[in-house]
């Protein structure tokens, strides 16, 4: 095996609406939030973290594939078949299957810095109480306001065993095969995070994001 190609894809990641991705809470504050927001311990600046990013990646592509919650041993474990012709697999490796032959992860996702905004906010949700009508439970969950912007960079890399591997994007178009089926695997789970949101409270308002000024290489990246 030889990795015959490496690439460098960056973008921005936009906040269309408030967005959490949980952290730890390092000491407790009279009538702060139980849900702290993920902040760099150097800086106090939120950051998107590249796991949170990958693993939405792959969970969205795993629902799209029907690869999501599959009957089995492992049905709540990301998808570990293995298959040839599986883009899961292949771009992010056969979850826990040590007899797999398609090789290491081909992806790699940084940490996204932030470039503009920043200010956290709390947002308080609650339960109702369907009898009486009102609301119970009230809890306190940080977010990085709307507008707020982070740089984002995935290193996708090419070995020779991805020569005979194609790929048609979700939305039709002709197949991509070898490295441009990588690209446009990766591609296609972006649009989804983006239609479906990142981070907390996605079903509650929270989370809505986009991806704006792709580059590959430093040059616009044609697959998005």
């Amino acid at each position: 095996m030889r990795r015959t190609d490496i690439h460098s894809i960056t973008f921005t990641a936009r906040c269309e609406s408030g967005l959490h991705i949980g952290g730890s809470q390092d000491e407790l504050k009279i009538g702060g939030s139980d849900n702290p927001v993920i902040k760099n311990p150097a800086s106090d600046k939120p950051y998107i973290p590249g796991s949170s990013l990958k693993g939405k990646i792959r969970a969205e592509l795993e629902r799209q594939l029907g690869k999501f919650g599959r009957e089995g041993r492992n049905q709540h474990q990301p998808c570990g078949c293995a298959e040839t012709d599986c883009p899961v697999c292949r771009v992010f490796g056969a979850h826990m299957n040590t007899s797999s032959e398609l090789g290491p992860s081909r992806i790699i996702v940084r940490d996204g810095k932030l470039v503009e905004g920043g200010r956290i906010e709390n947002k308080t949700e609650n339960i109702i109480n369907r009898q009486q009508g009102g609301a119970e439970h009230p809890r306190s969950n940080e977010r990085v306001v709307e507008g707020s912007e982070f740089s984002m960079q995935i290193v996708l890399q090419v070995y020779d065993l991805d020569e005979g591997f194609e790929y048609a994007p979700y939305r039709g178009g002709e197949a991509q095969r070898g490295g441009a089926a990588l690209q446009a695997v990766v591609a296609d789970g972006l649009r989804m995070v983006g239609m479906t949101g990142l981070g907390g409270g996605t079903s509650r308002g929270s989370g809505a994001v986009s991806f704006h000024d792709f580059e590959l290489d430093g040059e616009p990246w044609t697959h998005w």
